[in-house]
């Protein structure tokens, strides 16, 4: 088996096997254009996407649709609901949802290729389809796979392996990643290998100028899948043990995650089920969180609303948004920031949880 390094160091898209180089046919059909891939630059790392950064979110349908090219697809960085309009798509779970009734960004990706073959039709009308994107975490670059090798799924057999690793990752993805797995089977199953490039992107941070960043880390996932696919996938040990900052005696804790996403599935596999995520603290002295809340039957104890409205009203920049989420996730914004501490964060939501407690417990 190969290490992870040899296929970091190879160009993108070359380590792909034989039986990945051709698409299964019927007779007389074309394998996809300029497949296999051969990379040098920036500019050719995907064939089928014209992968982009955009400089900000888009904060809603109208500015998305004024902004971006005809065929043009969302991927978790327009703030406005999912689904689609005329020749436009935004593939979310964010903003306006029921977390837990939607499916992930990848999974609504799936969908429309396999059984919408959406990227067979808009292929027919421009040679690439402009993706936008934010930042590179698994769904974005689970999503950005599906739409650039959509031919693998448009066959009737389909990719069982991809169709198993896409419904995987959303299990997690719809919990904000606080999810109940054996840590084992994550490693076994190469899951923590094909995202290790997210992980140490996210280290970094989302920072102003990161387009070259955001755009390799989707292209280096992009391969690790196409080797997972091939048989040659790696295995990246579980290694990250997130700090407990803070336990309330009302169900919840702030966690330290030490920039590695997978400290929540660690955190899940201790029990925890409601929590303040500390992402990372930026050179500048401000703050990047996530709050995730593992059941909406919790007698509405742990109100994700009400906790990122206290947030954003202590902000230094209350007029700035920088709260933002839908029922069981949400967060500070990962460009901007928090002004706020973890202890302040404390101080905030424990009498919010707190009085939510009261009532639900006054009812029985």
């Amino acid at each position: 088996m190969e290490s992870h390094e040899a296929h970091d160091a190879a160009k993108p898209g070359q380590q792909v096997q034989a039986k990945l180089e051709t698409r299964p046919r019927e007779s007389g059909a074309l394998d996809p254009p300029g497949w296999p891939v051969a990379l040098n630059s920036m500019d050719s790392l995907f064939t089928n996407i014209d992968l982009r950064v955009a400089k900000k979110r888009f904060e809603s349908w109208d500015g998305f649709i004024q902004e971006t090219p005809e065929y043009s697809i969302a991927l978790e960085v327009l703030d406005d609901l999912p689904g689609h309009r005329g020749h436009y798509v935004n593939f979310d779970h964010h903003a306006g949802v029921v977390r837990e009734a939607s499916m992930s960004a990848a999974m609504q990706a799936y969908i429309a290729v396999r059984q919408g073959r959406l990227m067979e039709r808009w292929l027919q009308a421009r040679p690439q389809v402009p993706v936008f994107v934010w930042n590179a975490d698994q769904d974005v670059c689970l999503a950005a796979f599906v739409l650039e090798y959509h031919w693998m799924l448009e066959r009737a057999e389909g990719m069982p392996m991809l169709r198993w690793i896409v419904q995987y990752n959303n299990k997690i993805d719809v919990c904000g990643g606080l999810y109940p797995v054996k840590l084992d089977d994550l490693v076994k199953n190469h899951f923590t290998w094909v995202f290790e490039p997210y992980r140490a992107q996210r280290r970094l941070g989302k920072v102003m100028g990161d387009e070259a960043i955001v755009r390799g880390t989707v292209r280096k996932v992009c391969d690790r899948l196409l080797a997972l696919l091939n048989g040659q996938a790696g295995i990246a040990p579980i290694n990250v043990e997130p700090e407990i900052l803070y336990r309330s005696p009302y169900n919840f804790v702030i966690a330290d995650e030490k920039g590695d996403p997978l400290s929540r599935l660690v955190l899940a596999s201790q029990g925890h089920t409601n929590l303040i995520s500390l992402i990372c603290r930026r050179p500048n002295g401000r703050f990047t969180y996530s709050i995730i809340r593992g059941s909406p039957y919790d007698e509405d104890i742990f109100q994700i609303p009400r906790l990122i409205e206290a947030f954003q009203a202590a902000e230094d920049k209350p007029n700035e948004k920088i709260w933002g989420g839908s029922n069981l996730a949400a967060g500070s914004d990962s460009e901007l920031g928090s002004s706020l501490s973890w202890q302040q964060i404390k101080e905030i939501a424990d009498p919010i949880v707190r009085a939510s407690h009261v009532r639900a417990y006054a009812r029985v």
